[in-house]
């Protein structure tokens, strides 16, 4: 069964007030400020709810004594079921851009043994001494950007010797071109703004594809499914019934 905007709606707000355990009492004035329509819709979307056995109805005077009947809580698990599989499935996140020349800083960074072991340990590849730089191509490049960069929980910690002090480093498993692992990093000290990542991988990169400045790569990520636990508030059902 299809159920229409507001008839989903009204078994929401039903099934927030418990109405799978209880007869629940709604006026049509207020169920209509509820769902934003006219007190006549309202009496019509409850006639209709009825008729098509999603709810079962007790009317006093101007009160309706209103529950989800076991067709109506089914329709409200088939609606978290297919939600919680989207929700929990996890998303794929590319990010294209094109190479440029940096200035040699992660060559020099990742020759460090304090980097190097690090990386080794937490990411499971022995780094090419060198990072692949690429300037992101879009807007939607550039904002997923900032979403892949809250997820880049894997961290490379600094440390500081008599000369000079050494930034710590996040970053994130991802895929070059769809085929070779590497890792984008988010280096603390970078001279680099919000529309660049820097890619690390165990192999060269540049050579392996001939890659000159200009071309076009892409880099995708793989994010943790989204909490459900909202959802979950939200569409209180009765899952032991």
């Amino acid at each position: 069964m299809s159920l229409n905007k507001m008839h989903l709606k009204t078994l929401l707000l039903l099934a927030e007030k418990d109405a799978y355990v209880k007869s629940v009492s709604f006026t049509t004035p207020i169920l209509a400020q509820q769902l934003g329509t006219s007190q006549q819709s309202a009496s019509r979307i409850l006639i209709k709810m009825e008729k098509e056995g999603l709810i079962e109805r007790r009317i006093f005077g101007r009160i309706s004594y209103v529950k989800l009947t076991d067709k109506g809580i089914n329709e409200l698990k088939n609606l978290y079921i297919e939600l919680k599989s989207i929700i929990e499935r996890p998303m794929e996140v590319t990010l294209e851009g094109r190479v440029f020349s940096g200035m040699g800083e992660g060559a020099y960074y990742l020759s460090l043994e304090w980097y190097r072991r690090q990386i080794k340990e937490k990411f499971g590849f022995d780094p090419y001494p060198g990072t692949l730089n690429v300037n992101l191509l879009s807007k939607d490049a550039i904002e997923n950007r900032e979403l892949v960069k809250k997820h880049a929980d894997i961290e490379v910690n600094g440390y500081h010797n008599s000369l000079r002090s050494y930034g710590r480093v996040r970053g994130i498993p991802a895929t070059f071109n769809d085929k070779d692992i590497c890792a984008i990093l988010f280096i603390e000290r970078t001279h680099y703004g919000g529309n660049v990542i820097e890619i690390i991988s165990p192999i060269y990169l540049r050579g392996k594809y001939g890659l000159k400045d200009g071309d076009k790569v892409k880099v995708t990520v793989s994010l943790p499914p989204a909490s459900i636990k909202s959802l979950e508030r939200e569409i209180k059902i009765g899952m032991e019934k």
